[in-house]
């Protein structure tokens, strides 16, 4: 590639805001000559990094929308010590159905039952899947409602 078409690629890229794409350029490049790509895979592989990117962004930035106290995922909650939880259902609405069925899901229980861990994990599931989440303990809940 000559310099007048890469500085104007360059260009092109700032301007489409595909700052991956622009970060990954000259390593790309190498990696097509090295490897002689074709013009789709060299394509391809600079698009992939823009989207997993772009992707990984999202989640992060679901997360800190999300409001969570702390992050806990599902795969660190101790189910052995809460023996009436179906852990079924628990796995089966990690899968976030629930969320396209517009169902939402509300915990009840004791304090230290689990409930916060829970929801964090559930809503952190959703933000993986592209969801937003949002969490809210019930009193902040109850003060939304009021105002």
């Amino acid at each position: 590639m000559n310099a007048g078409m890469k500085a104007l690629l360059i260009e092109n890229l700032k301007k489409l805001k595909l700052s991956t794409m622009l970060r990954e350029l000259e390593g790309v490049i190498r990696q097509a000559n090295q490897e002689s790509l074709s013009y789709e895979e060299f394509l391809l592989n600079l698009s992939e990094a823009e989207v997993q990117t772009r992707q990984e962004n999202g989640r992060k930035r679901r997360l800190q929308e999300a409001k969570f106290p702390i992050l806990k995922p599902m795969e660190t909650f101790d189910f052995d010590a809460a023996p009436g939880l179906d852990v079924r259902l628990m796995k089966e609405l990690a899968n976030c159905d629930y969320v396209k069925k517009s169902r939402n899901i509300i915990f009840a229980g004791k304090s230290g039952a689990g409930k916060t861990h829970l929801s964090t994990a559930l809503g952190m599931e959703a933000c993986k899947q592209g969801i937003r989440s949002r969490f809210v303990t019930g009193c902040g809940l109850a003060n939304e409602l009021i105002e």
